[in-house]
């Protein structure tokens, strides 16, 4: 009998100070594995000092490890294990995801036998098990005018409010927590945009999307994506890259006027929420902490960093 030695999927996570998010992840990611699919892990920490890594080494030591020195960011840290994985397909998944079921053969079986899908990602599911918000069509400046004035309700067709959710269906983008794809994708556009952060993946579909790649919402799979643990732990940084990130997104792919006026937009958003946060930060330290970040994120506003701040 012939031994199966190709690796089929190479699933990479990035880590910080999420230690007991990523126990659960490769816990529920191996329990789940089927026999006939065989995986590569590779986990990149990003100088995390909850013992993130001596903890995986112990319970998991067929995983690889890379351990940074310093907090390079998600698309960095990705992009190190993307240069050494050997998978003919690649699962770029958050630490903060779990699995119930075997919606990763799920996953590779659809863009296996569909030749025309590059990259593919499930439906997302909240930790109470409700439908999260993970696919959407690309930023425009009305969406970035409706999130600066809590106007997400008239964001139904960016969020794919005209489709039905619960069937699969060619999108422009989703959620970077998991996706799944072709490792030709990268000999086509590349890797993830290290200049970018908390938009990373939306970029990196975008390019995808206008070099005529197949993107697939495929909601017969579902992940449990307990969102945003690592941004609770720093609201400067989680605050601050999602606004000038939205900034370094259209400088990169739209004109100078539209460049122009999401920096207005961008501006303005920082301020107002600067003044509200800052009244209200003497009743609640969560209110304090946020006036805080975006006091940081003022001056980011006149000169982005290149990458993660």
């Amino acid at each position: 009998m012939q031994i199966k030695s190709k690796i089929d999927i190479s699933v990479v996570i990035v880590s910080y100070n999420v230690k007991d998010l990523v126990l659960i992840c490769l816990e529920t990611l191996y329990k789940f594995l089927p026999n006939d699919i065989l995986i590569e892990c590779v986990l990149v920490d990003n100088c995390s000092v909850d013992n993130t890594i001596n903890s995986v080494q112990e319970k998991f030591p067929k995983v690889i490890t890379i351990v940074n020195d310093f907090n390079a960011g998600f698309p960095a840290a990705n992009n190190q294990a993307f240069k050494i994985v050997t998978g003919e397909y690649i699962l770029m998944l958050n630490p903060d995801t779990e699995f119930t079921d075997d919606s990763l053969k799920k996953l590779l079986l659809k863009i296996k036998t569909d030749p025309s899908v590059s990259l593919i990602a499930p439906m997302l599911l909240n930790s109470d098990h409700s439908r999260q918000l993970s696919v959407w069509r690309f930023p425009s400046i009305w969406s970035i005018f409706c999130e600066t004035h809590y106007l997400n309700f008239l964001l139904g067709f960016k969020n794919y409010k005209d489709k039905d959710l619960t069937i699969p269906f060619e999108a422009q983008c989703f959620s970077g927590a998991a996706i799944l794809f072709n490792r030709e994708v990268f000999h086509k556009i590349g890797f993830l945009d290290e200049t970018m952060f908390w938009i990373e993946d939306t970029e990196f579909c975008y390019r995808a999307y206008h070099a005529g790649l197949k993107l697939m919402y495929f909601p017969d799979a579902k992940i449990i994506h307990h969102v945003g643990q690592s941004a609770k732990k720093n609201y400067n940084i989680s605050i601050s890259n999602q606004i000038f990130n939205k900034m370094k997104f259209f400088k990169k792919h739209h004109s100078i006027l539209s460049w122009s006026i999401v920096w207005i937009l961008s501006f303005y958003h920082v301020v107002i929420k600067l003044l509200i946060f800052g009244l209200l930060s003497p009743f609640n330290k969560i209110y304090f902490k946020k006036a805080k970040a975006y006091f940081y994120t003022l001056p980011l506003v006149f000169n982005p960093p290149k990458g993660m701040k």
